[in-house]
């Protein structure tokens, strides 16, 4: 939310923006440099955590190396909301500097409803329009791909009424454009997250532009 903004109010972007330096390209650097932060952090702890589960989980080795892919995927998944969130709170920093907060509190609370509401009820077409849906659409479909009995294990537990516990925290992809396919589903959920980015980080850079600097 302040990645701009807080140049503003602390003075130096009169310094910064005084650089040979397009004030769009400014917008991207700053965003730029979040994601590296975040994205090196979540890289880190994803590694972490595969190796983690891949040591006391059942397996033939002592290294189950198939939790790896998820895992990395899961890292993907959630670099490319982050990078759309930071879009999006930049962009509401940008054009609502006094109650761009407010805005991303409602917004936090819409994107968590309808987290939920995807992993519930994973074909409802509200869920579409929040960042959370489509990563989880994205987590959905990679953890099919990593483990592709996944979906026969869950067809089993619904078959013989055991409570796996499977079905509230993985559904089949839904958005696969009538193919049934999971890569489908990690190609149309990365394409949508990224073009959120783009969208809001157009209308940031659009607002900032037009900006008067005080």
């Amino acid at each position: 939310l302040g990645l701009v903004r807080d140049e503003t109010e602390n003075g130096t972007l009169h310094y910064l923006l005084s650089k040979p330096i397009h004030r769009a390209e400014f917008i991207i650097y700053r965003l730029l440099g979040y994601l590296l932060l975040a994205g090196t952090y979540i890289l880190v702890l994803v590694l972490l955590m595969a190796l983690v589960t891949s040591l006391i989980g059942p397996g033939d080795s002592l290294i189950r190396l198939s939790d790896f892919p998820v895992w990395l995927g899961i890292g993907l998944a959630t670099v490319l909301v982050l990078a759309a969130y930071g879009a999006l709170y930049n962009t509401l920093g940008l054009i609502a500097p006094k109650y761009g907060v407010y805005f991303c509190i409602i917004l936090g609370i819409w994107e968590f409803i309808m987290g939920m509401f995807t992993m519930t009820m994973p074909s409802a077409s509200v869920p579409m329009l929040s960042i959370s849906h489509w990563a989880l659409q994205l987590i959905d479909a990679i953890v099919l791909i990593a483990w592709p009995d996944t979906l026969q294990y869950t067809q089993i537990a619904t078959a013989f009424g055991i409570d796996s516990g499977l079905p509230f925290f993985w559904q089949p992809p839904v958005h696969t454009l009538g193919t049934q396919s999971p890569v489908a589903a990690l190609l149309v959920s990365i394409t949508v997250l990224l073009l959120i980015t783009v969208a809001m980080m157009g209308i940031g850079q659009s607002s900032f532009k037009n900006r008067e600097i005080m």
